[in-house]
């Protein structure tokens, strides 16, 4: 799932922090516990240093990787609670606004309504059953 999809997408955004795992421990970084091999020769002693300085230096690295997993998983399911309380805000938000907006619709077919179904008001002088000079046409 390309990364563009993840943003804003509840749904994507939580299963993606569901799935986000550290690998597990390599038993060869089990080694770090144990001497350096001194016998043999200079190379052999050599060797088994830098073997431990890297071993330490990939458990240090791993360590790093597993934190920095986790915190992104708690920053993702952290935004998507985020973006779904948004959600619920903006919908409550666009519903008050329609009703407000349905509202003030009703209020002026009301007032349309009323406004058509009026008589025009008698002037002063006109008698009921004649007709008046303008509307004999």
């Amino acid at each position: 799932m390309p990364a563009a999809e993840v943003n804003g997408n509840t749904e994507a955004m939580s299963a993606f922090s569901s799935r986000l795992t550290a690998p597990p421990m390599p038993p060869s970084l089990t080694r770090l516990g144990t001497p350096p091999n001194l016998s043999g020769l200079f190379e052999g002693i050599a060797m088994s240093v830098l073997d431990k300085a890297a071993t330490a230096a990939m458990a240090t690295y791993l360590t790093k990787v597993t934190e920095d997993l986790v915190t992104d998983s708690a920053k993702v399911k952290a935004a998507a609670a985020t973006y779904s309380a948004a959600d619920v805000t903006s919908a409550l938000t666009l519903t008050a606004s329609a009703l407000k907006l349905a509202n003030k619709g009703l209020g002026l077919l009301k007032q349309a309504g009323g406004t058509f179904g009026q008589q025009p008001a008698a002037k002063p002088g006109d008698e009921p059953g004649t007709a008046s000079p303008t509307s004999a046409a």
